[in-house]
């Protein structure tokens, strides 16, 4: 009896190891995505230091659903933020009007009256974004810039990049299995090496390690802002085996970058945390 026991437990054991999953994306039509970002930041520069907070939701409403592609629409529903910089504390929540006047309200409001409607393939590869050949808005303003640094996620779709959704690779993969993955979005490049750290019955848990470029050019208000640097990652992503989807990320990133503001330089280094939490509502 104990052999027959070992024996299954072997087996239980082979089978799990040898376990593969793939990348294949389901979801249903008329179903709504909230995507939570709670995030800490800091940042040293040559005029001082200073900090902030964030907690943004996007959702998605999943439009239509073919057999190869889903059409989906992104919003964003809130955001608030809490700066220190230099000593001066500033407090902004998009459900609050007043807080959406003046400079850094507007971009703000900007950004959480845009929606995207895009479709993507099988596998979470942005295929078509409607309306991006007459107007693009991969930035959103000097705000739109900050959210892009912070976590590359937050970018306007654009075709050909990954969406939210796009983490595992095009191929089966299985526990020990590594991969690397490009995204681009409004002049930062990441490269992201990923590892299935375990497969469980509900679960597939991943690690991952990012380095990555910045170089990014923004008008604002008469002023022309460049930006240049380096990207450093590295956290872990669960998803959920049933749909594919993601059901959360942490991640801790480190941005040292060089600023030209209108010909005056300036140093900064940027290290945010951030846990994203996808559900569906």
């Amino acid at each position: 009896m104990k052999k027959i026991a070992l024996s299954l437990f072997v087996l239980a054991a082979i089978s799990t190891s040898a376990q593969k999953i793939n990348s294949k994306l389901n979801f249903q039509k008329g179903q709504k995505i909230e995507v939570m970002t709670n995030m800490n930041a800091s940042t040293e520069m040559m005029m001082g230091e200073s900090s902030s907070s964030s907690v943004s939701t996007e959702v998605y409403e999943v439009k239509d659903v073919a057999a190869e592609n889903t059409t989906l629409e992104r919003s964003m529903k809130k955001l608030k933020m809490n700066l220190s910089i230099m000593g001066q504390e500033k407090s902004i929540d998009s459900d609050n009007p007043d807080d959406l006047k003046g400079m850094l309200g507007e971009p703000i409001k900007e950004l959480v009256n845009t929606k995207n409607e895009f479709t993507v393939d099988a596998k979470g590869k942005i295929i078509v974004v409607k309306g991006e050949d007459k107007k693009k808005k991969a930035d959103n303003g000097m705000m739109g810039m900050f959210m892009q640094q912070m976590n590359m996620g937050n970018a306007a779709p654009a075709t050909g990049s990954p969406s939210v959704f796009k983490v595992l690779p095009d191929y089966e993969v299985g526990k020990g299995d590594s991969w690397v993955d490009t995204a681009a979005a409004a002049g930062n490049v990441m490269i992201t090496s990923y590892t299935v750290k375990d497969i469980t019955d509900s679960e597939i848990l991943l690690d991952f390690t990012g380095d990555g470029k910045l170089d990014t050019k923004q008008d604002m208000m008469g002023m022309s802002i460049e930006a240049k640097g380096t990207i450093k990652s590295n956290g872990s992503v669960v998803i959920d085996k049933a749909t594919g989807l993601m059901k959360q990320k942490t991640v801790t990133t480190i941005t040292d970058s060089n600023a030209n503001f209108n010909g005056q330089e300036l140093n900064t280094k940027n290290k945010t945390t951030a846990v994203i939490t996808v559900k569906s509502i």
